[in-house]
């Protein structure tokens, strides 16, 4: 644990409340993180409107997870746009999609043959559709369909897979993706109103036959405050603020090492949140 005590030494006690508590809080998200698994878990991020940051919060928590396990993790980016979660991880470009070893895969060999590595660890995969013929024009976001053809087959050799949404409307985008995930990570502002539409996709998405968990990371992207998260009795669902970090709004990928305190504490919390499907 000599990673998280570093770390403890560096927080002030205004941002945990004490060093006691600081110290209790981080150590059980990284026993949570570093759990084992009966089986692969697969987390889902998704927000309602762009511009949230889905993209960065889902490669801050791969990376995270993908660092603090001993088995192997995947990154898989199906959401639309050029810096979707494997461009924030570091990668800025991934291996055609050629899965032949992977489509019935025997083995961890098979399952990751071909498949770039991020310098946390993390197995990057990229489903997305291709680009249209138009100069310069982004890749398109992966259908549902598509992520189960390329990524069903190899989830049981991972530990986690971590998969980047992006947008997707309520409805049946976000049916098909908690359909895909044992947990949905729903990205969305700390105003009142972002977390209102939030919160009402919250109980549709549980109530699914297998159940998945959903964990409301809260961002603060324009250093618009958190009142809302804090003043008003949101039901009970897990809710995460993520505080305003300059660092991500900066055009460049960012690694944890970049962040504040506050804000890799956040997202320590976040990733025990989702990988054991409880209270962060």
């Amino acid at each position: 644990m000599p990673a998280i005590a570093s770390l403890l030494r560096a927080v002030p006690s205004a941002v945990l409340g004490s060093t006691a508590a600081g110290t209790g809080v981080l150590e059980r998200a990284d026993r949570a993180v570093r759990s084992p698994l009966s089986l692969s878990r697969r987390i889902g991020f998704v927000q309602l409107v762009g511009g949230v940051g889905a993209s960065t919060t889902a490669a801050l928590v791969a990376d995270l997870v993908a660092h603090r396990r001993n088995g192997p993790v995947l990154g898989v980016d199906a959401a639309a746009g050029e810096r979707s979660m494997l461009w924030q991880t570091g990668l800025t470009g991934t291996p055609p999609l050629d899965d032949t070893a992977r489509r019935a895969p025997v083995r961890t060999a098979d399952a990751t043959d071909g498949l770039a590595r991020t310098a946390s660890g993390l197995f990057a995969l990229d489903v997305r559709e291709p680009a249209d013929d138009a100069p310069g024009a982004p890749p398109r976001q992966a259908t549902e369909t598509r992520w189960a053809a390329h990524v069903a087959p190899v989830t049981r050799f991972f530990d986690v897979v971590c998969t980047d949404w992006g947008v997707r409307a309520p409805g049946v985008d976000l049916t098909a993706v908690a359909f895909a995930s044992h947990a949905v990570c729903l990205v969305a502002r700390t105003d009142r109103v972002s977390l209102e539409r939030a919160m009402s996709v919250v109980e549709a998405v549980r109530a699914l036959d297998h159940r998945p968990a959903v964990v409301v990371a809260a961002v603060d992207v324009g250093d618009a405050g958190s009142r809302a998260v804090q003043a008003v009795r949101w039901p009970d669902v897990p809710l995460l603020r993520i505080p305003h970090e300059p660092a991500r709004a900066v055009g460049a990928p960012r690694s944890t090492r970049d962040l504040t305190i506050a804000t890799r504490t956040a997202h320590a919390r976040l990733a025990a949140a989702l990988v054991t499907g409880g209270a962060p």
